[in-house]
């Protein structure tokens, strides 16, 4: 009889591993048919991302704010003041907060190769961020292969692969981020002080990544008030010693530079809309999120990811600034990618565990994930010519032979020339201009005096008499016209001092 009676006891037990069993089959099975499905429809966007690998090595600059950087990273190492005082003989823009420059400091320069040590660490650290979405995932639904999916999703999202080969602090200071939300995640917040390390250090390195740590401090103050409390003074101390430590040192001149010279009131809603619309393309995710919310608001990780989904966009606001670019688009892509693929790993579990409609979660987890998949194929038209590759190395000797300073409106062709810059973020220099915040005369006065044996535009400035990206003031334009000649019209103009 007592036999009888363990093995009526063992057979629910036996039956509960059964089920167990089989509904991690039916995870491996579904993850991996994602994976495999998810990995052919994104294959062309793959594919534009991986055509891009020469610019990884290129010696001339990808994007206008590069060669302002680089030479920033090398008045660090020549100990030199970043964050120096404003006057009208020089223009040193340091827009960010140090970290990434004081990183680049470190990093060996090449002449030959001078933006390729800068361009590896924005590639290592884009292919963080989608190794963090992919443990994210993972590691709340149990279903591992669904994790790399979604990861995936990130390394074909355009401006992520765009920004990846740029040396830029943009993807640096967001895998600090995606880490201190993946460490929020876990066991419920208890590792939130290593959480507001991360962020405090995403701060150091990008001053505008605010949203993760107010997302995860609001979850935390939901669960236990106590805990978001101590979030939301350790994350301001993270941040906040050491940006006053550095405000300090420099006398002030650390937030003057970092806020201070730059053009939030050169704001435009169609700009802005310009690149927001760009995200279209990833609205199925936004989905998944929504009804994964709408299901799971009680779950501590979907609630944190959820609210990073809503309080990311706000960011979004900064692309509308005059000189903005679609980099803007990353950290609302990020929260995205985590809020809409645990979603959808939730949603399959709950289809495999209950039964009924329930089991419509799974397909319509299944099918948002195709979708979103199938979008990020796609290469905008907006894009246009951004995934070419923009040689301008034959300018590079032409430079070099010009004798003296030379004023460029991308200072990255004078690092790659070896030239030095006086004048280092025509982009930031306008807008400053324009608002007061720096001393032009002196800037007027060189192009008076034709210091400059070579200046380069983009546009013509016999015809163009204002630039309508605000970079150059109508000032500088009507100078460069009466004291300059044209002397080559190419992809830019070349301008040499009138005899």
């Amino acid at each position: 009889m007592g036999f009888c009676w363990l093995v009526e006891e063992l057979k629910p037990m036996e039956k509960q591993q059964t089920e167990g069993q089989k509904q991690a089959w039916w995870r491996l099975g579904l993850g991996g048919f994602l994976l495999v499905m998810m990995l052919g429809l994104m294959w062309p966007a793959f594919e534009r991302g991986l055509a891009r690998r020469p610019v990884l090595n290129l010696q001339t600059p990808d994007d206008g704010l590069e060669g302002t950087l680089l030479h920033e990273s090398q008045l660090i190492r020549r100990d030199r003041s970043l964050y120096r005082p404003i006057v009208a003989e020089e223009f040193i823009s340091a827009p960010y907060t140090p970290l990434h420059p004081m990183l680049l400091s470190f990093m060996p320069f090449d002449p030959e190769r001078p933006f390729t040590a800068g361009r590896w660490i924005s590639l290592l650290s884009m292919l963080a961020i989608g190794l963090i979405i992919s443990l994210f995932v993972a590691s709340h639904t149990r279903i591992w292969l669904l994790g790399l999916a979604v990861g995936a999703c990130w390394l074909a999202f355009p401006p992520a692969q765009l920004w990846a080969l740029r040396l830029k602090p943009d993807l640096f200071a967001l895998s600090f981020t995606a880490l201190g939300l993946l460490l929020a995640s876990w066991r419920e917040g208890r590792w939130f002080g290593w959480a507001a390390v991360c962020f405090g250090l995403a701060f150091l390195a990008k001053q505008t990544l605010a949203m993760a740590p107010l997302a995860v401090g609001l979850n935390l103050l939901l669960h236990d008030w106590r805990k978001g409390l101590k979030f939301g003074t350790l994350a301001v101390l993270a941040a906040g010693l050491p940006y006053l430590a550095l405000d300090l040192v420099t006398a002030g001149w650390a937030t003057r530079h970092i806020w201070g010279l730059h053009r939030s009131e050169w704001w435009s809603f169609d700009l802005m809309w310009k690149y927001v619309r760009l995200l279209g393309w990833s609205l199925p995710l936004v989905g998944l999120a929504l009804l994964g919310l709408g299901l799971y608001w009680r779950h501590y990780a979907m609630r944190q990811a959820a609210l990073y989904a809503t309080l990311a966009p706000i960011s979004l606001y900064g692309a509308g600034e005059v000189g903005a670019h679609h980099n803007h688009l990353l950290e609302t892509m990020l929260a995205w990618c985590l809020a809409g693929g645990l979603a959808a790993g939730l949603l399959i579990n709950l289809g495999l565990s209950k039964q009924g409609w329930r089991r419509a979660a799974t397909a319509l987890a299944i099918g948002g994930l195709l979708l979103q998949g199938w979008c990020l194929r796609q290469t905008p038209s907006w894009y246009g010519g951004e995934f070419g590759i923009l040689d301008l190395a034959r300018f590079v000797p032409y430079i070099q032979s010009k004798p003296g300073d030379v004023l460029l409106d991308n200072p990255g062709l004078a690092i790659a020339a070896g030239k030095p810059l006086i004048f280092d973020d025509p982009s930031t220099m306008g807008p400053a201009i324009e608002s007061g915040v720096w001393p032009a005369h002196g800037f007027y006065e060189s192009i008076r005096q034709r210091r400059w044996s070579l200046i380069m535009l983009p546009f013509n400035v016999q015809t163009d008499r204002r630039d309508a990206t605000g970079r150059w003031t109508e000032e500088s334009i009507r100078l460069i016209d009466e004291h300059y000649q044209l002397e080559f019209a190419d992809i830019v103009f070349t301008y040499v001092p009138k005899p």
